[in-house]
């Protein structure tokens, strides 16, 4: 007989066949609990970093076991995870959509920190709903493996000023950092797991040493340093805290320049059928403040959805910092209301003790849970109908029979709430003169007879 959690632990092999094998046994002795309605469209996986090592077929078989509506990926920089989270999707009966997030410099707020703590002009910005890799040789694709050489060229700068400090612990970049990830995608987190593996391996079991070693090194009591050793995940973030500071007066990896232009990439989500998705931080940055004028300024660039992650903005201890944050959470989702932006909410998962799922049924963030339902519904709706019939949000069917933004959004959300997983791609079955309600009554009549699309 199969062991559950053994084959569990195949999940984040990194071989995908592995992956997909262990997923399918899973699959047959798999009980799916009943629906939350919850969701989770931001998920880091091993391809660039979570906090559990999870693949995106991990991802799927937790939310399956959660009892999501939808669940998706965003790596960073890259979208090596994208088919096999929709392949996973397919296998276990879960609604996924997958995409990646980064950095884009946007010289209007060159004065003021938008989402990326301490850089003026640089934002976090998302695609989502994106249906696949763009082709080769194309401007998209460069812009795509510009996004990952950039994060590469960082990492480097960053692990040499980080070599210069430790002195006697050195990592080499490509055989103590590049293995930890299954596509050579590593991030800033890859590297102070390298550093924490390397620094055991100098010194053994001889904890007090190991203990002297960092404490010295990073200017901490020692005390505080054998306590926090004793959790690894706690450890790394100290050690990342500690030592980015230590070298970010220096660190040259920052400017604008080190950056694409939101509209190079809005440009290349745009050509992979995906959706540009703005990400907001806390509110608390100068150029968070104006939520509304910065929505606006993004609507204009051809931004239409929106990112919150909920859990850092109201499950905090201290009270007056959680007063804030609860107060600014309320102002930014009222406004993507009033401007009627799609809101997607996730959990990130880059730092160990980051839940699945958000506490949706906290009274802080239950009055908001439906905008995040129909926001998951829209960007599922949106890749489906590209996937299924090649009508996603922004096709020329959509932009003919749907002129009307606000109908539009409301047309793909029901959709997302209609389609299955699994109901085929690339059918022929509709014409470019089906009108909308049609195309509706066709899902419901689909959903009804559980049929696929052939």
């Amino acid at each position: 007989m199969t062991d559950p959690k053994k084959t569990e632990l195949r999940l984040d092999s990194f071989d995908q066949s592995e992956r997909l094998d262990a997923l399918n046994l899973l699959k047959k002795s798999a009980v799916r609990p009943p629906q939350t309605g919850f969701v989770n469209l931001h998920c880091h996986t091993f391809f660039s970093f979570n906090a559990y090592g999870y693949s995106p077929s991990h991802i799927a078989w937790k939310a399956l076991q959660e009892g999501l509506e939808v669940v998706g990926v965003v790596d960073f920089d890259v979208l090596d995870g994208a088919d096999e989270m929709r392949a996973a999707g397919e296998i276990l009966g879960v609604k996924t959509v997958a995409g990646l997030e980064t950095r884009v410099a946007i010289p209007e707020y060159a004065d003021r920190v938008i989402n990326s703590p301490g850089e003026k002009g640089v934002s976090y910005f998302i695609g989502i709903g994106i249906g696949g890799s763009p082709e080769p040789e194309t401007k998209a694709s460069g812009v795509l493996a510009t996004l990952r050489a950039t994060a590469e060229k960082r990492n480097l700068s960053r692990l040499s000023k980080i070599n210069a400090l430790l002195g006697d612990i050195r990592l080499s970049y490509e055989k103590d950092v590049l293995p930890l990830t299954p596509l050579g995608n590593a991030t800033e987190r890859h590297i102070f797991q390298a550093l924490i593996k390397k620094a055991e391996e100098r010194f053994g079991k001889d904890r007090e040493r190991l203990a002297d070693f960092w404490s010295t090194r990073l200017k901490e009591d020692k005390g505080r340093i054998s306590s926090a050793m004793r959790s690894l995940p706690g450890f790394l973030e100290l050690l990342r805290a500690r030592l980015i500071k230590e070298i970010s007066h220096e660190d040259t990896g920052c400017s604008l320049k080190s950056f694409p232009a939101l509209e190079e990439v809005i440009g290349m989500i745009r050509s992979m059928g995906g959706l540009p998705t703005a990400a907001w931080l806390d509110g608390t940055n100068e150029g968070e403040k104006d939520i509304r004028n910065l929505l606006e300024f993004l609507r204009s660039k051809g931004v239409g959805v929106l990112n919150v992650i909920p859990d850092r903005n109201w499950n905090i201890q201290n009270a007056e910092e959680k007063k804030i944050k609860v107060k600014n959470l309320d102002i930014v989702i009222r406004t993507a209301r009033d401007l009627d932006f799609p809101l997607i909410a996730g959990t990130e998962m880059n730092k160990y003790g980051q839940k699945f799922v958000d506490d949706f049924l906290a009274p802080e963030l239950n009055p908001y849970l439906e905008d995040f339902q129909n926001g998951a519904a829209f960007v599922y709706g949106h890749a489906e109908m590209a996937r299924i019939f090649g009508k996603g949000y922004e096709s020329l069917w959509a932009n003919r029979a749907l002129p009307d933004e606000s109908r539009r959004r409301r047309f793909f959300t029901e959709a997302g709430e209609l389609i299955r997983p699994g109901w085929g791609s690339r059918s022929a079955a509709v014409g470019e003169e089906i009108k909308p309600e049609d195309l509706i009554a066709l899902l419901k009549t689909k959903r009804g007879k559980n049929e696929k699309f052939q």
